[in-house]
C-alpha cells in the first residue's frame, strides 16, 4: 500500500542556515526524485518552498542574491504568492 499522508521535512537554507519545516506528501516527493516537475506534484507548496526544496535556498537568501533591477522586467518572489 502507498503511503499518502503527510510528512514533515526540515529543509536548511545553505545560506543562512535557517531551518524550514514543509508538510509534503511522501509519494509526491518520490515522484519529484524521480524526474517529476515540482510544480506538478507539489502544487500545494507556493514558489518559494519549492525553491528551497530544489537549490536548499530560502525566499530572503533567494532575493538578495538575485534582486529585481526593474520591476517591469521581473518579478519578485513574494512568500505566500504563487507565481
Amino acid at each position: 500500500m502507498i503511503e499518502t499522508g503527510t510528512m514533515e521535512m526540515n529543509v536548511a537554507c545553505n545560506i543562512c542556515n535557517n531551518s524550514t519545516t514543509l508538510a509534503v506528501n511522501p509519494v509526491d516527493v518520490i515522484q519529484w526524485q524521480q524526474g517529476k516537475l515540482i510544480q506538478d506534484v507539489m502544487p500545494y507548496l507556493n514558489a518559494a518552498e519549492r525553491e528551497l526544496l530544489i537549490s536548499n535556498t530560502c525566499d530572503k537568501c533567494f532575493n538578495d542574491l538575485f534582486p529585481c533591477s526593474d520591476d517591469t522586467d521581473t518579478v519578485r518572489w513574494e512568500e505566500g504568492k504563487e507565481f
